[in-house]
Parts: structure tokens; C-alpha cells; sequence
């Protein structure tokens, strides 16, 4: 029988073999031991996570901890086996690999996933969630939960808790610093396939350029991309640092990664495992969403301890970036005027 392969050539019974048994994520960060019973299930197959995230980073750990929760909490042992940092392929090639079931689950940031169904695009629109507490609360409302029921209609896939990607995105290049959009004229930046962060890019008077976060790197290097508009600890642990200079707080996109687990996988598990792992998946993404907010301004730190100019704009620039980023509602579509009412009606209910 052929192998089924997983992104760029890798197979699902090397992945099976190769990979060790996801029980690090508590010796990572330190968690809390929980109470455990005597008596606990067990799911028998093992569940293979081809994640973008680095080990130890919050969305790793939050897939990373469901194991530990499960079987303390819940008494159900269940094995995921943890493949960071894109291992597994591109960004798109693991998203394909969980929607055609050849691995179970993956992440990404919330754009990514627009590209299959745009019920989430609205998640994207520059400067629509205002602050962390605005996220959170977004994170456990009807109307997250009320899009996650849509997209599945769509995708073949079980939408998992969410967690954020580092906070907001800083708008980082190689060339100058950039107070305000003028500035960025004539830069090419790298971005994904989203529609909306090609127009905000185009918006800003940059060029922007679609590139696997995985080349990314190496396109900075070569010259191919002057920039990109990405969180910090994404910049440190990727080492991004290392070939850009110049950093603007524009607080335009709070990066919302988006976890998903293949529809089959989670319909084969049993009723009586189904329900505590979607209750383990949501407590592990709390305890990920609160480690990734002390991180945020960490990872500022860590970036001009290595010599990083990190901007923070006038009222006045702050006004043209703002600007620039309100246009993309202009020209944004399949977004429904509900779902932009019922953000606007979450930044208002602290």
C-alpha cells in the first residue's frame, strides 16, 4: 500500500515512529500539577500535530498541554505528537495535510485560513480588535463560536480553541525607519495570501509580496523582501533580528492564531472523549493566552537588547497608519455588516 505523505514528502507512519509523546509542555513553562482519578480512557490512536509555532511557544504549548490536562483532569490518556516549526511543510501544505486527514492537527495565523473559507476574513480588518482584553473576550463569545459553526460547514475540519500569536504586529524592514506610511513607499514586504494584508501592505504604500513564513528568512537575506509585518516573538525565535534593523508600532492586525484538528479525527473519538478534550483544549489556551500576553512586551525587550529600533509614533503618524488600515473596510469583501457590529459592539462591553 502506498504512503500517504505529509507536506513535503513526509509520511505519516515516519511521522508515527519518529516522534516523541507530547508530555513536555508542562516542565516548558512550569505548570501547575493537576488532581488526578484513579480510573482513566483511553484513545488508542495517536494524534499527530504539525504545528508553525516553535516548541515552547504559546500556541505550541497549547496544543502541547491537552495530553497533560486529560489525564489529570479528565482521566483520559491520549498521546499528540508535537511537530513544531513547520517540520512537517509550509504553511499551506499543513493545512492541506489536516483537511485531507494525513496529520490531525495544525496552526497558523487566522489569515491563512481564509484562503478555504471566508467566514473569519472579518477577524483580519485592520485596527478591529482594539486591545488583549477585547481579544479575550471575542475568544469565548457567541460570535466566535457562531463563525467556528460556519467555517466547519465549509472545511473539513473541527475548529479548536484560539490563542493570540505574540499581540499586535509590528511593521518591521532592513532600509530606514518608518514614522509614518510615507516612508514605506516603494518597500516590498513580505505577507501571506490574505487579501486583506495585501491591500493594508498596499495601503501603507508598500509592495507586498507573498512568501512561506518558512523562506522568509532567506528572502530577507537575499534581498528578495525588504520587510514584513510580524509579532515579536516571532521575530526573536525565527531570528528575524538578524536581518532587519527597523521596527513601527502600528497596532494594526492582533495576531489570532487559528488551531484546527482534521473533522474525522475528532468525529472518530468516542462521545465520553470528545467533550473533555474540547474542555482540555480550551484550558490549555487560557493558560497559552495568558503566557503569550506577559510575552508580548517581553520579546520588545529581547528585540532591542539585540540592537532593534523599535518606533512608536505620534498621535499625528499614528493617524496615517490608522488611516491607511480603514481603507481595507472599504474594499474588503464577504464580510457581513453583523459581524462588524457585533466586534464594535465587543470593544464596548468592557
Amino acid at each position: 500500500m502506498a504512503k500517504k505523505t505529509i507536506g513535503a514528502g513526509v509520511d505519516r507512519r515516519t511521522v508515527l515512529k519518529t516522534t516523541a509523546a507530547a508530555g513536555a509542555g508542562a516542565a516548558i513553562l512550569g505548570f501547575p500539577a493537576l488532581t488526578r482519578s484513579a480510573q482513566a480512557k483511553k484513545y488508542l490512536k495517536p494524534i499527530v500535530a504539525g504545528l508553525n509555532a516553535k516548541e515552547g511557544d504559546p500556541s505550541d504549548i497549547s496544543i502541547r498541554m491537552i495530553p497533560q490536562i486529560l489525564k489529570e483532569k479528565y482521566d483520559v490518556e491520549m498521546e499528540i505528537q508535537i511537530h513544531p516549526s513547520s517540520t512537517l511543510g509550509t504553511d499551506l501544505s499543513q493545512i492541506d495535510a489536516v483537511m485531507t486527514g494525513f496529520i490531525d492537527i495544525t496552526s497558523n495565523t487566522s489569515s491563512q485560513f481564509t484562503a478555504y473559507s471566508p467566514e473569519f476574513s472579518y477577524v483580519d480588518l485592520p485596527y478591529i480588535i482594539r486591545d488583549w482584553d477585547m481579544a479575550l473576550r471575542f475568544f469565548k463569545s457567541d460570535l466566535w463560536a457562531g463563525t467556528a459553526t460556519k467555517y466547519e460547514k465549509n472545511v473539513p475540519v473541527k475548529v479548536l480553541p484560539p490563542v493570540g500569536a505574540g499581540g499586535y504586529r509590528l511593521l518591521w524592514n532592513n532600509k530606514r525607519p518608518l514614522p509614518d506610511p510615507a516612508a514605506a513607499s516603494g518597500l516590498k514586504f513580505r505577507s501571506s495570501n490574505s487579501d486583506l494584508e495585501i491591500d493594508l501592505i498596499r495601503n501603507w504604500g508598500g509592495n507586498p509580496t507573498p512568501i512561506a513564513w518558512v523562506e522568509t528568512y532567506t528572502a530577507l537575506q537575499q534581498g528578495v523582501v525588504d520587510g514584513f509585518h510580524v509579532q515579536p516573538i516571532w521575530t526573536y525565535l525565527f531570528k528575524m533580528h538578524e536581518v532587519l534593523k527597523y521596527a513601527t508600532e502600528v497596532d494594526s492586525l492582533y495576531a489570532i492564531q487559528f488551531q484546527v484538528m482534521n473533522a474525522n479525527t475528532f468525529k472518530s473519538m468516542p462521545e465520553d472523549i470528545q467533550k473533555p478534550f474540547l474542555l482540555a483544549a480550551q484550558e490549555a489556551a487560557d493558560i497559552a493566552n495568558a503566557k503569550d500576553r506577559e510575552l508580548e512586551d517581553f520579546y520588545k525587550g529581547k528585540l532591542r537588547e539585540a540592537k532593534m529600533e523599535i518606533y512608536t509614533p505620534s498621535a499625528a503618524e499614528k493617524a496615517k497608519w490608522v488611516a491607511g488600515g480603514q481603507k481595507v473596510w472599504d474594499t474588503a469583501k464577504g464580510i457581513s455588516k453583523s459581524d462588524l457590529d457585533a466586534m464594535t459592539a465587543l470593544a464596548g462591553s468592557a
